[in-house]
């Protein structure tokens, strides 16, 4: 049948594909690889496939008509602040100036500081020299942010492009500059005093010699490096020109919006085919250098630096692995068999254009207290967010800070179907942290799990402004993003794992895609058949380039967003004042977070066997059992 013959097709339009976005920025939403299922429905493989021309597409945004309204009660208007702690006087974000920093600036401010140290300067005078350096840093952290989230706003913007290639690279002569700086200080006779009343517990210990720096000169100039290879994967990323079988010559994401058919399957796999070379190269220079600042810094490997240095993790890379194992076992069983059945042949993700989204989400966050709707309100208000359409955006959702304002902002891709509701309300959730947290992000394991609970506790929330077949439905596409997130990302997180552990110099293009190949493969989703092809959508993942062992926190940390949902289940309201609670980030870690909430850990034995029961009831026992 038709649906047999356009696996591939039906299967990218099915599912939500949410890739990646900057390193040190922006939290973002999973990665994933263009979604094919296991295997189509086992009784119709069997059958004759109709023509690949009759396949159809997802409707573009807008082209459909929208099902009818729901009617619903309107909840009473929140009105957001005006008082944020910035440096600079809050203005819409479309209003906000962009201008290269002047690092030459931050270098005197900083030297400023050492020359009061030196002369014995009194503590006012000190301080207030350090918070001009802070100016300096918010200054250029600010900016970084701002060409970033221009130039994913329209891919094709060489001059945003160009200036956050630039912030980049200068990042790492940033870091460094501040490094020194704390040092200075925390070498001074001032330093206890520093810690007291300026810093942090623990300053005057941790910046007591510089002979334990980690930004020296090496792993400066292993970092620009770094910056400059990413670089050159988002120019070859932004805008790719796809050679045709017959010569020509297409724009390939313009090209993906027109093609049908075959014409879009020969587009699929031409790109592949042409990209994957330089790309593969970009990468494993990266994985390269990666290993070098491993050594630079200390540290065995370089999954060691991310875990303890990247992202302050609370748990082992020992652990993770075990966690992987655990996927294998309990998880992938469960994808097999809920592609098998052809649940996701039963899921229809309808159209929703930008008018309607924005109704159910500000009625959905209107149900979740003052401070959630309240961040919401400021959101609207000062234009922090974008949630339009446009062909010219970056195939990526995330949310990023401006510190100099004191304020968050949230970037979605949207795609124009019920699947947005997801999107944004994982991306909300990053963005409430943020607003009331002034962005105090000491985990990004702690901060998905705020993202990933807030898309769950969102769903027990939209009975008034969807239908009864639409909320079912958007149910059933978060449980298969849930499944196909905890398949997925496992995979990649092994495939990080095995590359990184390999010898860097037997790192070769076709190596690397057979790794992917095969934990494509154990894990479920790679589909008989379309192998080379498997083997080459690696390049689709931007964390690989960008944020290298970052996917293993979406499955550890949706554990903790699972228990909350069940919480929600099983008496409305619990879920929504469980994360509430967690929320003020008491505790720093994930894991010390969920215990002091009365949670588990993800690593508890049963913990997986918990999430695949849940899992199984909603997609394949029709158990939804929504929160009213």
């Amino acid at each position: 049948m038709k649906r047999t013959l356009c696996l591939l097709l039906a299967a990218l339009l099915c599912l939500s594909v949410l890739t990646g976005c900057a390193a040190k920025k922006p939290v973002s939403a999973p990665a994933e690889t263009s979604p094919v299922p296991a295997s189509a429905p086992a009784e119709e493989k069997k059958e004759e496939a109709a023509p690949i021309e009759e396949a159809q597409e997802a409707p573009a945004p807008g082209e459909e008509e929208a099902p009818e309204e729901t009617t619903h009660e309107e909840k009473p208007y929140v009105e957001p602040t005006d008082v944020r702690e910035g440096l600079w006087d809050l203005i819409p974000f479309d209003e906000m100036p962009y201008e290269r920093p002047d690092l030459d600036e931050m270098r005197a401010a900083i030297d400023q500081v050492g020359e009061a140290l030196d002369s014995g300067a009194d503590y006012e005078t000190v301080e207030a020299l350090l918070d001009a350096c802070d100016e300096c840093y918010a200054a250029f952290d600010t900016m970084e942010a701002i060409a970033f989230i221009r130039s994913c706003q329209d891919m094709t913007d060489e001059f945003y492009a160009g200036e956050y290639a630039w912030l980049d690279e200068a990042s790492a002569d940033v870091s460094q500059l501040f490094e020194k700086l704390y040092f200075r200080c925390g070498m001074s006779d001032m330093a206890r005093e520093l810690e007291e009343k300026y810093f942090w517990p623990g300053f005057a210990e941790e910046y007591a010699d510089d002979a334990n720096a980690f930004y020296d000169d090496e792993m400066v100039s292993l970092l620009q490096t770094e910056s400059n290879l990413i670089a050159e994967y988002r120019d070859t990323v932004a805008n790719p020109i796809v050679v045709l079988a017959n010569g020509s010559e297409v724009e390939f994401f313009s090209a993906l919006d027109e093609y049908e058919g075959y014409a879009y399957l020969n587009l699929l796999f031409s790109y592949y085919d042409q990209f994957n070379p330089k790309l593969a190269s970009i990468y494993i220079d990266l994985v390269k250098n990666r290993q070098e600042q491993a050594r630079a810094a200390g540290y065995d490997s370089y999954e060691e630096l991310a875990f303890d240095h990247d992202f302050t993790r609370d748990y082992s890379p020992e652990l993770a692995e075990e966690y992987l194992q655990g996927v294998k076992e309990h998880i992938v069983p469960l994808y097999r068999e809920v592609m098998a059945s052809g649940a996701l042949w039963d899921v229809e993700s309808s159209p929703i254009d930008a008018q309607r989204l924005e109704e159910g989400l500000r009625y959905g966050v209107s149900d979740m207290g003052e401070d959630v709707q309240e961040a919401y309100e400021f959101m609207v208000k000062y234009r922090l967010c974008d949630l339009d359409y446009s062909p010219l955006k970056a195939e990526m959702s995330f949310q990023t800070y401006l510190s100099a304002y004191e304020v968050p902002f949230l970037f979605m891709d949207a795609g124009g179907t019920l699947n947005d509701i997801t999107t944004f309300s994982h991306e909300f959730g990053h963005y409430l942290d943020g607003y009331l947290n002034y962005n105090a992000e000491e985990t990004i394991d702690l901060a998905e799990c705020y993202s990933q609970a807030m898309e769950l506790l969102m769903l027990t929330r939209l009975d008034e402004v969807l239908s009864e077949e639409e909320l079912e439905n958007l149910y059933q596409i978060k449980m298969l993003d849930v499944l196909n997130m905890y398949v997925q990302q496992a995979a990649f997180a092994e495939f990080e794992h095995i590359v990184y552990s390999t010898d860097p110099e037997e790192l070769t293009e076709d190596y690397v895609n057979q790794v992917f190949l095969q934990v494509s493969q154990d894990y479920g989703f790679c589909e008989a058949g379309y192998e080379d092809f498997y083997s080459k959508l690696w390049i689709d993942i931007t964390h690989f380039f960008e944020q290298p062992f970052y996917v293993i926190t979406y499955p550890v940390s949706n554990d903790i967003a699972m228990q909350i949902f069940q919480l929600e289940e099983a008496q409305p309201g619990a879920g929504l004042e469980k994360i509430l609670e967690m929320l003020p980030r008491e505790y720093p870690d994930m894991l010390d977070s969920a215990l002091n909430a009365g949670l588990d850990s993800p690593f508890d034995p049963g913990r997986l066997e918990a999430v695949a029961d849940t899992m199984r009831r909603i997609l394949l026992e029709g158990g939804a059992a929504k929160a009213a």
